[in-house]
């Protein structure tokens, strides 16, 4: 059978059945596209946006108070670092020098406004102590924290070195808590020369952080050389060196630790 529609030349049915089939097929998938883009914008609208970021750098234990729009963070802290052996000498022929300070540890966290919530509080890890002579043992750097979030341990302290015994190296921060826990660089090894004035090597320098700056080795033939400090975040002091004389030499002191949070903010 065949029908006549108006404006066309079109008489066959299955033709003019078909080509109305078309029409709404075109139809229905216009109306799922206008639906997909509308649940699309209402997605984007939806949607939080980084407009800047903004840093905390902590030197000195305190509370971390997120800025306004916080959304996330990446939170970065530094172990303190230890302190270097002291020497001590009773004769001028003789040279000792002792090890460096361990340097402190690194971790790195990701977190969210949520993780945060209204503070945090902030520990930075003190510096370790240089040791004095062969009386006063070196001590170990703090840990630094961001609470338990985020963890980075001190750096270990270094032995005194003397007639009797070679003191050992300060060992480098162990992994704390963290996405990213790192160990620090252990300090310089420690050497003696019982027959001679002049040393064979200089002191153990102090381990790095990651930031670098340990302590830097000393070493003197007529004369007592206290340990340098170290010169970074979370570095380790060096050992003392003394030869050619008798008496005693200082470690260097550690560097303490600190924290460095980067926020991400709607604001």
């Amino acid at each position: 059978m065949t029908y006549y529609v108006p404006g066309t030349e079109e008489k066959d049915t299955s033709k003019i059945i078909r080509s109305l089939m078309q029409a709404h097929e075109k139809t229905a998938a216009n109306t799922d596209d206008i639906a997909t883009n509308t649940a699309a914008i209402a997605a984007l609208n939806a949607a939080t946006y980084v407009n800047s970021l903004n840093s905390q750098v902590f030197t000195a234990s305190g509370t971390y108070t997120p800025a306004s729009g916080m959304v996330h963070c990446i939170i970065e802290c530094v172990g303190a670092g230890g302190g270097g052996g002291g020497v001590q000498a009773s004769s001028a022929t003789t040279a000792f020098t002792a090890g460096g300070g361990g340097g402190g540890g690194y971790s790195r966290k990701y977190a969210t406004a949520a993780d945060i919530g209204a503070s945090k509080a902030v520990t930075i890890g003190a510096a370790g102590s240089g040791g004095v002579g062969n009386t006063v043992a070196a001590t170990a750097g703090g840990s630094t924290s961001v609470g338990s979030l985020c963890i980075a341990n001190g750096g270990g302290a270094a032995g005194a070195t003397n007639p009797a015994s070679t003191g050992s190296a300060g060992s480098g921060g162990t992994g704390g808590t963290g996405d990213v826990a790192a160990a620090g660089m252990p300090g310089g090894g420690a050497s003696y020369n019982n027959a001679s004035a002049q040393p064979l090597i200089g002191s153990g320098g102090g381990g790095s952080s990651a930031y670098g700056g340990g302590g830097a080795p000393v070493m003197s033939a007529t004369s007592a050389n206290n340990g340098n400090v170290g010169g970074a975040y979370g570095s380790g002091g060096s050992g003392a060196s003394i030869g050619g004389t008798t008496g005693t030499a200082n470690g260097g002191n550690g560097s303490a630790g600190v924290v460095v949070i980067t926020e991400f903010c709607t604001a």
